[in-house]
């Protein structure tokens, strides 16, 4: 009896190939965006975390949010949910990896830069806890959406100085803090950033509180720190704005009532000089009720 071995031909090698190939191009994309919803899904998680640990904070200071009192890590609001929250790795967002020292290189000598001149090394001024990474959520401080609506400040901050003067600090003076118990020298400001009244929201569930950002700390959610990168950026301004929109064209935000949401970057112009945020910008004030119309923010007056 004669035996054949038989085998693949060249041409059927080359359409298994081509099918793979073409699986693959299909399927890859797919698989990238089941990690970026992945990634988005724990971002948002974290941000409801955060909202806890500040509804806790509320409640124990006379239902007033955090202020900011020093420059850096320290002098942000989300420093101060550490003690309810016990960890400071829930302010790292998943899609937000730049490194401090990588904005420390670039961004500590910025002075003419719109975000300022930072000492972010670790054990720095401004990074006394050694942070790694840079964090990815800011708080409207509001210090930029200040308005004459009711004759007061309307960002979710009520400071009723000018942003130059309250971003002064005293130079001269350093005060000892605990945080998660390590013990730091924190380098307060001039003057303090009162935080806002939970009575003074008018509502909360339209109020955003923390939302991603990729502004250094005192990390804010201002329009700045949230569109994408243009051509006259300084090197440091491309540095952090480089993944923006971050979540596929999006951000994640969480309200002062402590629900979190995503909403679809929108890029609107405004007489600002940023492209806006989100839909509805009047939800960055807290005089906002969602009929009334604080620094005209329907009708551009931003």
């Amino acid at each position: 009896m004669k035996h054949t071995r038989s085998a693949f031909t060249l041409i059927e090698l080359l359409v298994v190939i081509a099918i793979i190939a073409i699986l693959a191009a299909i399927l890859f994309p797919v698989f990238a965006q089941a990690r970026e919803k992945a990634r988005a899904i724990s971002c948002i998680s974290n941000e409801k975390q955060l909202g806890t640990g500040l509804m806790m904070y509320v409640q124990d200071y006379d239902e007033r949010l955090p202020t900011s009192w020093a420059k850096g890590f320290p002098g942000d609001p989300l420093f101060f949910v550490q003690p309810y929250l016990k960890s400071l790795g829930v302010l790292h967002c998943p899609d937000f990896t730049v490194s401090t020292a990588s904005a420390n290189t670039t961004c500590g000598n910025a002075a003419n830069d719109s975000y300022g001149a930072w000492d972010l090394a670790p054990g720095g001024r401004d990074n006394p806890t050694g942070e790694g990474q840079m964090w990815g959520y800011g708080f409207n401080v509001g210090p930029t959406w200040f308005s004459t609506y009711s004759g007061s400040a309307d960002g979710l901050m009520a400071d009723p100085r000018t942003s130059a003067e309250a971003s002064g600090y005293d130079g001269s003076t350093t005060v000892p803090m605990s945080i998660l118990g390590h013990m730091i020298n924190v380098t307060p400001r001039k003057y303090v950033r009162p935080g806002a009244a939970l009575p003074e929201i008018a509502a909360p569930s339209l109020i955003l509180m923390v939302g991603d950002t990729m502004e250094p700390p005192l990390s804010s959610i201002q329009l700045q720190a949230l569109r994408p990168t243009q051509a006259t950026d300084s090197p440091c301004q491309k540095l952090l704005n480089a993944s923006n929109p971050r979540h596929t064209g999006g951000w994640n935000f969480m309200h002062v009532d402590g629900h979190a949401k995503y909403q679809k970057y929108t890029g609107q112009a405004t007489n600002w000089g940023d492209p806006g945020s989100v839909s509805d910008l009047c939800t960055y004030f807290k005089a906002y009720d969602g009929g009334n119309n604080p620094g005209n923010c329907k009708t551009g007056g931003l």
